[in-house]
């Protein structure tokens, strides 16, 4: 389905939070594939993409700059990793940020009524509530988002 990407994309926008990046079940994982593709796109094999070799990867090419904080026209995999973290960082706060504030009784989950500040959440409910309990929590928003991230993923 076209519209899985964007709707896990404003999910984590939205609403995912993880206490640390570390702690992220999939870290690593992640971590090899983009290293995988980069050392793919990596044509004279130097340790770097340059910008022609960046425009194979529509994130980085469309990030090049802002990744490339040596200023030396080129961006090595620990420059796109910093980056990606800190992107990650930035989306998991503002989610955090939005689930507390559509929290209204500040129990720590989403019951139907407060998840409807969220429309994604909302939509989803039934399918994210894994204990059948009534309410969402972080954890189960992030393993139904994780769940969905790898199905698309295959």
């Amino acid at each position: 389905m076209q519209r899985t990407p964007v709707l896990i994309a404003s999910l984590a926008v939205a609403v995912l939070t993880i206490s640390s990046l570390a702690r992220a079940a999939d870290m690593p994982m992640e971590h090899g594939k983009a290293m995988e593709k980069f050392k793919l796109h990596d044509t004279d094999k130097d340790g770097t993409l340059d910008k022609t070799e960046a425009k194979a990867m529509p994130f980085v090419d469309r990030n090049f700059d802002a990744i490339d904080t040596d200023k030396d026209g080129t961006i090595s995999m620990e420059e796109v990793m910093a980056f990606s973290k800190a992107r990650m960082g930035d989306m998991h706060a503002k989610g955090e940020a939005r689930f507390k504030a559509a929290d209204k009784d500040g129990d720590g989950t989403l019951d139907q009524t407060e998840a409807k500040a969220m429309p994604h959440v909302a939509k989803h409910f039934a399918d994210i509530d894994a204990d059948k309990d009534g309410t969402v929590s972080m954890e189960e928003i992030h393993t139904f988002m994780k769940a969905h991230r790898e199905h698309h993923e295959k």
